[in-house]
C-alpha cells in the first residue's frame, strides 16, 4: 500500500468505506473520506476515528484494505 493507492480510494465517487487492516491485527473503519488524509509522497496517512482520536499509520504497516464493490 502506498499514498497514491490510498488517494485513489479516498477520491472514489461515490466514496466507498474502507476497512484498513494493520500488521498488529488492528482494523480501522474509514466510513467517510474526510476521516483520512495523506499526500502523494508521504510514508503515512492520518486517520480520524469516530470518537475523535487521530492515528498516524505508516503505509508499511498496512497489510490489507477492504472495500465493497463500487
Amino acid at each position: 500500500m502506498n499514498a497514491t493507492q490510498i488517494i485513489e480510494l479516498m477520491n472514489r465517487a461515490p466514496f466507498v468505506p474502507l476497512e484498513i487492516h494493520l500488521s498488529d491485527g488492528a482494523q480501522i473503519l474509514v466510513a467517510h473520506p474526510y476521516q483520512i488524509s495523506t499526500s502523494r509522497n508521504s510514508p503515512s496517512c492520518t486517520i480520524y476515528d469516530a470518537d475523535d482520536r487521530m492515528r498516524i499509520v505508516a503505509f508499511r504497516n498496512i497489510t490489507e484494505v477492504m472495500t465493497s464493490a463500487p
